[in-house]
């Protein structure tokens, strides 16, 4: 058991080497299902139009819906503030002379 120290002490440096392997018919297979997936994805006419497109195409729908949403919100603060400002005014609360 150490006692703790204020002073680091230097360690030994050491070296990480992980050999790596090149196994050719491995390299070779997957090659082979690259081209195939690739092959098999130009001749499918249907691909785009799957589950994850109808997921993102109702996002969009959502996110549009929101932000159109977003803007009615917007205009009808900003419609009230003015309201408000021009009733204060009316009213003698705020002075503004041009």
């Amino acid at each position: 058991m150490r006692l703790p120290t204020l002073f680091k002490q230097n360690r030994n440096k050491s070296y990480g080497y992980a050999p790596r392997y090149y196994n050719e018919r491995k390299e070779r297979i997957e090659q082979l299902k690259r081209e195939k997936e690739e092959a098999s994805s130009q001749n499918n006419i249907f691909r785009n139009h799957g589950p994850k497109s109808f997921r993102e195409d109702w996002r969009k729908a959502k996110s549009q819906s929101m932000e159109k949403n977003r803007r009615i919100r917007l205009l009808v603060i900003f419609i009230f503030l003015l309201l408000a400002f021009y009733t204060a005014i009316q009213m003698g609360a705020i002075d503004f002379v041009l």
